[in-house]
């Protein structure tokens, strides 16, 4: 009986033992998984709980014009935002009313946030709603007003295909450049979304302590605190007062208007019509006001002058003359017979011309325009070799141009051809059509700027540009726009004398004579592209002096019939602000810009000299 007992109390003792044993070392997992495997996590809890890091949003870059003008500003805005670790959902009820939203939409954007950083739920709050949120901010633990920019743009600023837009960073932003995280302000178009990161600065930091509740008590310690960089600067080629006067010039139209200066690719004016009010996407964008925009046929969004691809019509008669030219298919003596027609096959291609211009050579060819002799170049140069020389003069490929979004415009090719009709599925004709601009040929208004600053300079050309420099707050240091000089050195300069000739006809008697600003000497080409969907396309191009030039320039007006007899009076109207009604002196281009390739003729120095500024007293 004794020795059953003691049995007995030996087997009791081992069970405890080992659920001691056993107790003790479960504490100790929970120890170790406490204090090793979770440490990081409970400890940023307990930081949390006591101090926490409040971002500091930098001030957003400024946008200026060439003369310092300010075009895009910035202007104090408020958010309201929710801490996801100390917000109850009495809080999100309380600011959902006073915010006019839905409680499950604000749980839904708070559950993809992070637990302690605070997650803007709505942006630029109007005065009344700031004031409500701030009386009642002591009753709604995890709720914070930050102190946010929005965009702001002076009086009578607009261009917004220039500046483009900010708006949220979305999923998709953020994991394509992990230096941006929910909830950051982005450029979404234009130059905003080009340099947005020049313009967005550095995000600085402030350490706060903080109750149970989430409420800030005041500075941790001030020492720590990071202070946040402004933004880069951009200072814009362009003359504000040119693009202002270019966009009245294509109010009410749909086109594009873009001018380059020829000695250093800088865009002095790009217009895109029609536009929107650039007003309307700064700050909190309303629904109502994106759908309408998204809807509009017109397409206000879109920017015509680098996205819009348009068949050139004749200005693209030019290129023809180039490549037969540079091939010694034919010299400007090369004469052709134009009855009015051309018969190819059975079928018959009318000239715009209905008499007809009897017989003509090179000159007189690009002078009045006549379809009839390009057909019959076309015909001679052949599809590869005209496909060539389009590609060697900038089409078919981007500029290269400081704005997001770019069309490469379209140059057919025998393989593009056989691929669509098949092999001996297309005829001499689609080749004939290419010939004088139409067909399938496609270019965009900046490219055709582009290529009429390749014929001011016989060659030489540089990267168009809207950024001539910028101002970086963090180094202090102003940082230029690298002019990138480019040849053409497939093409003598004897042939682009010839072609930059026959375009001197053109404003001079010819179909470009509207287009001729009183005084100044210069070239042009006009253009009437046929359009399926309605009137013919009408296009204007030319560059001034036509001794040392200055300025390129490209017109199109969707719809507008006839290229001189619309287009072209609104470039002379341009470049008659241009060298008439500008008071401020013209810029001064450094020497390094005309180095150029061995055996390429640069332009003379004298050609750098300022055109004296006249005066008249208005623009017709």
């Amino acid at each position: 009986m004794r020795y059953f007992d003691q049995t007995q109390r030996s087997r009791r003792f081992l069970i405890s033992a080992t659920f001691l044993v056993l107790s003790f070392f479960i504490l100790l997992l929970g120890f170790f998984n406490l204090q090793v495997l979770h440490r990081q996590y409970y400890l940023d809890i307990s930081i949390h709980n006591v101090i926490r890091q409040v971002k500091i949003n930098p001030v957003r870059g400024l946008i200026l014009d060439r003369d310092g003008d300010i075009l895009v500003d910035n202007r104090p805005s408020f958010s309201a935002a929710l801490i996801r670790a100390h917000t109850a959902d009495s809080t999100i009820n309380r600011v959902a009313h006073f915010l006019g939203m839905k409680v499950n939409d604000i749980k839904a954007r708070l559950r993809k946030s992070p637990r302690f950083a605070p997650t803007i739920i709505r942006r630029d709050l109007d005065e009344q709603t700031r004031t409500l949120l701030e009386e009642n901010q002591y009753f709604l633990p995890g709720f914070e007003l930050i102190l946010d920019f929005k965009r702001y743009y002076p009086q009578e600023i607009n261009s917004p295909h220039i500046f483009g837009y900010i708006g949220e960073v979305n999923e998709r932003e953020q994991k394509q450049d992990p230096r941006y995280e929910l909830g950051d302000m982005i450029g979404k178009a234009g130059l905003e979304r080009y340099y947005d990161i020049e313009l967005r600065g550095i995000k600085g930091v402030r350490y706060v302590r903080v109750d149970a509740s989430g409420k800030m008590l005041g500075d941790y310690d001030p020492e720590l605190n990071v202070p946040a960089i402004h933004g880069s600067d951009l200072y814009l080629t362009l003359d504000y007062d040119l693009q202002k006067f270019a966009e009245s010039l294509m109010i009410d139209r749909r086109g594009s208007l873009v001018a380059i200066d020829v000695r250093t690719g800088g865009i002095l004016a790009l217009v895109s019509k029609p536009d929107y009010d650039i007003r309307a996407l700064s700050g909190k964008i309303d629904a109502d006001v994106w759908k309408a925009l998204i809807e509009d046929k017109a397409h206000p969004l879109y920017s015509r002058s680098i996205q819009s691809a348009y068949p050139p019509g004749s200005t693209y008669k030019i290129v023809a003359a180039i490549a037969a030219l540079q091939e010694n298919i034919i010299t400007p003596s090369w004469k052709a017979y134009c009855p009015g027609y051309f018969r190819l096959g059975r079928k018959v291609i009318r000239c715009w011309n209905p008499k007809g211009h009897g017989e003509l050579d090179l000159y007189g060819a690009i002078k009045n325009s006549c379809n009839v002799y390009f057909y019959q170049l076309g015909l001679k140069i052949g599809l590869e070799t005209w496909s060539k020389y389009s590609k060697i003069l900038g089409f078919g490929q981007k500029t290269g141009i400081d704005l997001p979004n770019e069309n490469a415009g379209l140059v057919p090719t025998i393989q593009y051809f056989n691929r669509i009709y098949g092999e001996n599925g297309w005829t001499r004709g689609n080749l004939a059509n290419l010939a004088i601009g139409q067909g399938e040929l496609l270019t965009t208004p900046l490219q055709i700027a582009q290529f009429v600053m390749i014929l001011a300079n016989r060659g030489v050309y540089y990267r168009p540009h809207l950024v001539d420099h910028l101002y970086n707050y963090q180094t202090h240091k102003t940082i230029y726009f690298p002019t990138e000089s480019r040849v053409v050195s497939e093409v003598s300069s004897e042939v682009f004398d010839i072609v930059r000739e026959g375009m001197h006809q053109v404003v001079n008697g010819g179909t470009g004579w509207l287009g001729k600003v009183p005084g100044i000497d210069m070239a042009g080409k006009t253009g009437t592209s046929q359009n399926p969907h309605g009137e013919p396309h009408a296009w204007f191009m030319a560059f001034a002096p036509y001794s040392h030039p200055e300025v390129a320039i490209a017109v199109i007006v969707e719809n507008g019939g006839s290229g001189g007899g619309v287009a072209a009076p609104i470039a002379r109207k341009f470049l008659e602000m241009y060298f008439y009604n500008r008071l401020i002196p013209r810029p001064v281009i450094k020497k390094d810009t005309l180095q150029v390739e061995e055996g390429i003729n640069p332009l003379p120095i004298d050609s750098l000299a300022p055109t004296p500024i006249l005066r008249i007293p208005e623009i017709h």
